[in-house]
């Protein structure tokens, strides 16, 4: 009888012990599932955030001023990357072209013309000219981009966009001639977007 009685005891023990496993267990999935329960952001047309932060990168196949292709996946090939959108008439923009070529890695950057038109599509006359301006040789992907400037409705430039793994972490818009604080907003954990300076760029006409 005593030996009924241990047995009942350990094998009762036994399944207390298991239940609070698989109840510790259970809570886990419950949290991880409130986790996934939030907000989550959706790019569509529908719902695109202020300068498409968060959204994927639209598809793009460009050849640069050499005839070397560029599309998201071969500037994504590079890790986190910038894409800088401008044009060859906007003077106010070369401190922020400078700058960036200052403080961001070789195949880390590609140059976007946003203008669309034939008198803008020379991106090779659009290199020297920055080159000759900044008084030293630029060695970046310059792209003849309208179409995909218009997908991300860039408007005002210049526009600098940081990109990883084919999503828009952060933009900023303006001037920016600070090689330092690209620097640190490169590699920042979390970095911020907004606009930069303040810039009088009255697009009307340009278009």
């Amino acid at each position: 009888m005593k030996k009924k009685i241990t047995y009942l005891l350990t094998l009762l023990f036994s399944l207390s012990s298991l239940s609070g496993c698989i109840g510790s267990e259970m809570e886990m999935v419950d949290d991880s599932m409130d986790m996934m329960d939030g907000p989550i952001e959706v790019c569509s047309e529908e719902n695109i955030p202020e300068w498409h932060v968060g959204c994927e990168l639209p598809s793009f196949d460009i050849l640069d001023e050499n005839g070397a292709h560029w599309n998201e996946s071969s500037a994504n090939g590079s890790g986190r990357w910038v894409a800088y959108f401008s044009a060859s008439w906007c003077t106010h923009c070369k401190p922020t072209i400078d700058a960036l070529d200052q403080s961001i890695l070789p195949n880390h950057l590609l140059v976007f013309n946003k203008q669309a038109g034939n008198d803008s599509s020379n991106m090779t006359e659009w290199q020297l000219m920055i080159e000759d301006e900044l008084n030293r040789s630029v060695n970046r992907p310059f792209l003849h981009a309208p179409a995909l400037s218009e997908n991300l409705t860039v408007t005002s430039i210049p526009h600098v966009l940081l990109i990883e793994n084919n999503t828009i972490l952060s933009a900023r818009i303006g001037l920016w001639n600070s090689a330092s604080e690209i620097s640190m907003w490169f590699n920042a954990t979390a970095p911020q977007s907004g606009y930069t300076q303040s810039m009088n760029s009255d697009m009307s006409g340009m278009e």
